[in-house]
């Protein structure tokens, strides 16, 4: 990554950042922010994540990473206890979480925290920088309230507020970061401006929106369209499927040369942190205006669905297939995506598959990530394997949940231990060459 650009003006890079919450979202933007010369402190309300960071290593895997943690932790970006502990901060970028409870309804706790911190910790003349995922009018109506309550101060007036949503993929983060538009809102005016400048260290190009609200809904328009295309592609799948014809190669088809519409191929389903909720943010902001998001709720419900139905195909080959014994599967696949390379199994659908057949019971489930580690794999109800040929050899039925590009790389000779035998593989995302495998011993499907 480049130092300093010559043109940015002092003043801009004399702001003391303060980044709370160092997730996969708030330590790539302090490292990132670090990386073009401001000064930044991090702090995170784990004890384990702050005494990791300290160590210059980190608790998930992200490209360019380690790199950054070396050059900096210590230097331009210090891990504190506390945001008491670093009263210089003119700059706070709240980056934490916020996840969804059992009814799907947004849990506001951890930024509701972060709030009352802030209102503890701010004084006249800072600034305050929105970068979690929220419904629209949390900023307004929830995270402004409580910081003026508790500091005394007034939005717009003492301080300022400011919203940029978070909208890089794991594990390409900080390319990203120097790359991608922000997108910015602000209580007013000057917070907006301020705001701006400087992400324009980062990245050229800055889209500045009138409102808090503007700004706090792009991310969910963004990930919502995602996962609606998404959907249909499984959509797609499951009538191709149905008349017997290759998903991969109709859809192939359809896209060629044809720009207005480019459907993606079809996957095991929506996962990771972001995809699996932000959904739920945008109906919440939805029913605050009392507007009618079914079309989006079915699109949501169709995740788990899909993966019933995987089940279902996997339990009537065994049915017919495999008989008198407990059935062997292999999963491929942990994190909920593989390209980008990423640790993060959070929304994994590989989970959601593993859940189901360990609930039903009389399946030997085992499996194998290049990145995930042998503990989580073992957590999500397989036991882990040193390799893909270990879980090839070992199982009757193989599944590749994510899009890891070594899986592409499977062919009939993997599975030569299963000569004269049933063996399936179960190529979801169509990584592998289907005529090589049409042409084997070994079932092949895809999605």
């Amino acid at each position: 990554m480049s130092e300093n650009k010559p043109h940015i003006p002092a003043a801009i890079l004399s702001e003391r950042l303060m980044i709370i919450g160092l997730g996969h979202v708030g330590l790539t933007l302090g490292l990132a922010l670090a990386d073009v010369g401001f000064s930044v402190a991090g702090f995170d309300i784990k004890d384990s994540v702050r005494d990791i960071l300290r160590t210059k290593k980190s608790h998930f895997k992200e490209k360019g990473l380690a790199e950054l943690l070396e050059k900096h932790i210590g230097n331009r970006f210090t891990v504190v206890d506390n945001l008491a502990t670093s009263p210089q901060s003119t700059v706070y970028f709240v980056t934490v979480g916020t996840p969804f409870n059992f009814d799907n309804t947004p849990d506001y706790n951890f930024i509701k925290q972060a709030a009352g911190t802030l209102g503890e910790t701010i004084k006249k003349g800072d600034l305050i920088i929105l970068r979690s995922t929220v419904p629209m009018g949390t900023t307004r109506e929830t995270v402004i309230p409580i910081i003026e309550r508790v500091s005394g101060l007034k939005a717009g007036v003492d301080f300022g507020v400011a919203f940029a949503p978070e909208r890089t993929v794991e594990g390409n983060a900080f390319h990203e970061l120097r790359t991608l538009p922000q997108i910015v809102g602000g209580v007013d005016v000057t917070s907006k401006e301020r705001t701006a400048a400087i992400f324009r260290v980062l990245t050229d190009t800055i889209v500045e929106l009138d409102t808090l609200e503007e700004a706090e809904i792009v991310k969910l328009i963004n990930n919502t369209y995602r996962e609606t295309v998404f959907a249909y592609a499984n959509q797609v799948s499951l009538l191709a499927r149905a008349w017997g014809i290759d998903t991969k190669k109709i859809i192939t088809a359809a896209n060629t040369g044809y720009a207005r519409s480019q459907v993606p191929f079809p996957s095991p389903g929506v996962g990771g942190y972001c995809l699996t909720k932000d959904a739920y943010l945008y109906m919440a902001s939805a029913k605050k205006k009392k507007v009618d998001t079914s079309l989006l709720a079915q699109v949501r419900e169709s995740t788990p669905t899909f993966i019933d139905q995987m089940k279902f195909d996997i339990i009537n080959y065994a049915k017919q297939n495999i008989k008198g014994r407990v059935v062997r599967i292999g999963i491929l696949g942990f994190a909920f995506k593989g390209v980008p390379e990423t640790s993060d199994v959070r929304g994994s659908t590989t989970f959601a598959l593993t859940k189901r057949f360990n609930s039903i019971g009389g399946y030997d489930i085992c499996g194998y990530d290049p990145v995930v580690s042998s503990e989580i794999i073992a957590g999500m109800f397989a036991t882990p394997k040193a390799s893909i040929q270990e879980v090839i050899d070992s199982s009757d039925i193989v599944v590749t949940m994510n899009n890891h590009p070594l899986f592409a790389a499977i062919t009939p000779q993997h599975f030569s231990a299963h000569a004269g035998k049933p063996v399936l593989f179960f190529d979801t995302w169509g990584l592998c060459d289907k005529p090589a495998f049409d042409a084997s011993e070994v079932t092949y499907w895809r999605l």
